[in-house]
């Protein structure tokens, strides 16, 4: 990954850490993104992925976001790898902790596959 594509993965985690997950999908995936939930089937297009993002919001009940912490990022050619840790208070009072791992592939600044592998 180039110096360019490294700044551009950092530019899209500073904006999940402050929450606005629908902006950087908005921001960085093609319109024919490919995303992938661990072993679910794959969802093409940005509008879909969008929508199953808020799907996840709805039903799960979201009231507010709390953090998104990046841990470890790692790049190799055209992907980068990274793990978080997303928690959110829910409109039961409940607060949730959700960990995962991305993997992403780039091609000219912009998201054309991500994976999330999670519990």
């Amino acid at each position: 990954m180039s110096k360019q594509a490294s700044e551009t993965l950092q530019e899209m985690l500073g904006i999940l850490k402050e929450g606005r997950m629908t902006e950087g999908q908005e921001t960085y995936f093609v319109d024919d993104v490919v995303t992938q939930e661990g072993n679910q089937p794959p969802i093409v297009g940005k509008q879909a992925s969008i929508e199953r993002l808020n799907r996840f919001r709805e039903t799960i009940g979201v009231a507010a976001f709390i953090s998104y912490v990046i841990g470890a990022v790692a790049v190799t050619g055209n992907t980068s790898f990274y793990d978080s840790v997303l928690s959110l208070k829910l409109k039961n009072g409940q607060t949730i902790s959700l960990e995962q791992v991305v993997k992403t592939e780039w091609k000219d600044g912009k998201i054309v596959k991500e994976r999330y592998y999670h519990g």
